[in-house]
């Protein structure tokens, strides 16, 4: 794993193995996020699910979703 400066924590530490989706936001996770954070975000989004009741498979809830990595992750828009 490459070492990342993440732009939510500010460290420099190991970045994610893969990105984790296809396209720009994947290539932007992997490039600006550290495992540790993404693993905090893994965390809060499934809190997110289960207390809106979203299901990801829906674009609305899918895009919500995104929306919410990027301010959680402090990723420009």
């Amino acid at each position: 794993m490459a070492q990342v400066t993440c732009s939510k924590c500010g460290n420099t530490a190991e970045g994610l193995e893969r990105a984790p989706f296809p396209g720009s936001v994947g290539e932007e996770l992997l490039a600006r996020v550290c495992a540790a954070c993404w693993k905090e975000w893994m965390g809060q989004q499934v809190i997110l699910i289960n207390e809106n009741k979203l299901t990801p498979a829906d674009p609305q809830h899918y895009a919500l979703l995104i929306a919410e990595m990027k301010k959680f992750l402090l990723l420009a828009d």
